[in-house]
């Protein structure tokens, strides 16, 4: 089992670089740096970063508005995953969202993904549509 010393914090735009290498080996549709960048500014959203000794080992992000927080991203470097960073990145979204107010979580998956939806599974999410 790995013995990170990670931290979770908040996503600076020094990260963006880092970040945009783990989108695209994740998602076969990544997002754009661009969207990354004005995604800082968006003041409905919050991105966090696990870091371990100054490496970007995954992120997630989430929009909170009112009652409704919707998880927009999460992944983890390929290196890195299978030792529970997504499960810590999601419960920090859950309690950045629970402090906001919201009182439901939405996130989407592709059917395919079985190890994000594994997951998410057993975090409690339940599947509304597909």
């Amino acid at each position: 089992m790995l013995n990170p010393n990670y931290i979770i914090r908040k996503m600076v735009i020094q990260d963006i670089e880092k970040v945009m290498r783990i989108e695209t080996e994740s998602f076969t549709l990544p997002w754009s740096k661009k969207s990354y960048m004005a995604e800082l500014n968006n003041k409905y959203a919050n991105y966090i970063v696990c870091d371990i000794e100054g490496e970007i080992a995954g992120y997630a992000g989430i929009w909170v508005i009112f009652e409704e927080a919707h998880i927009t991203s999460v992944a983890v470097d390929m290196k890195f995953r299978g030792y529970g960073l997504g499960k810590a990145l999601m419960n920090e979204l859950e309690g950045f969202a629970r402090r906001k107010g919201a009182e439901i979580i939405l996130l989407e998956a592709r059917q395919t993904n079985n190890l994000a939806l594994k997951m998410y599974q057993g975090l409690g999410y339940k599947p509304k549509g597909l």
